[in-house]
């Protein structure tokens, strides 16, 4: 198991360095100065090692389920530890809606939502935008556009944008505006989706808005010519948790943007 041998390996160098620090300082006589200096680094290292086994001890079982990829196990495991030990927190949280989305369990990360909302509210804010992937994958419109629409009023909700482009892409001729907005957005997958949604309400736009449209299409397709426009695809979808789930559909807006 790779994750015992970095562990032994780790206490074994660590005690090896400490062995060695004592070492050189039982050799330097009447230098009161370097022995106390050297004291210092001792107790620091004991300190730093310890820490580090704690957590290592601490968490040892969710890093052996994360080392063997076993996803349904890891979700077993953060569901007793956010719904049973009661530790909801933002990263156990944002571990549990990964593995249940990659092992197809919307039922968990809704029970999660419930939750949060009724517990810890405040983690909304940072969790909420994932949190909705079920709704978002549901297709209700009325559902997605009640949920997502209270974090896109919240200036203070994390991936705020997507929230808006939830909302938005919900309300038909509503929220145009927004969606305009994200045209110029740094996630080249909310400035596609938005696109696309933007050229199917064309009819809906002014003359202005024609033009920043076909400009925009014009940056787009200029991007996605380069090695750049896959890059930031990338970085897109490692960054945000929506974006991987909406892949698929901005991989079909980019194919048809560089067949038009």
């Amino acid at each position: 198991m790779k994750l015992r041998a970095i562990f032994l390996l780790f206490n074994v160098l660590m005690i090896l360095l400490l062995f060695f620090v004592l070492i050189v300082s039982s050799f330097i006589p009447n230098r009161s100065e370097i022995v106390a200096v050297g004291n210092v680094w001792i107790i620091l290292l004991v300190l730093s090692v310890g820490i580090l086994d704690f957590y290592f001890i601490q968490n040892w079982r969710l890093l052996s389920l994360l080392e063997a990829e076993n996803w349904p196990g890891l979700l077993a495991w953060l569901e007793n530890r956010l719904h049973v030990k009661r530790r909801l927190n933002r990263v156990y949280s944002s571990l549990l809606i990964s593995t249940a989305l990659s092992v197809s369990k919307l039922d968990a990360i809704k029970k999660l939502e419930v939750e949060i909302r009724q517990k810890r509210p405040k983690l909304r804010r940072s969790l909420g935008v994932a949190l909705g992937i079920p709704i978002l994958l549901e297709q209700d419109r009325e559902a997605i556009a009640r949920y997502y629409g209270p974090l896109a009023d919240d200036p203070k909700t994390k991936q705020r944008d997507w929230a808006i482009w939830c909302r938005a892409a919900t309300l038909g001729r509503g929220k145009i505006d927004q969606l305009m907005r994200l045209l110029g957005s740094r996630d080249i997958s909310l400035r596609l989706l938005s696109w696309e949604i933007l050229k199917q309400r064309s009819r809906y736009l002014s003359d202005a808005e024609l033009d920043v449209l076909a400009k925009s299409r014009v940056e787009l397709k200029n991007l996605l010519n380069e090695s750049r426009g896959d890059k930031m695809l990338r970085k897109s979808r490692e960054n945000y948790l929506i974006s991987l789930v909406l892949s698929s559909q901005v991989d079909r807006v980019k194919s048809d943007l560089l067949a038009s």
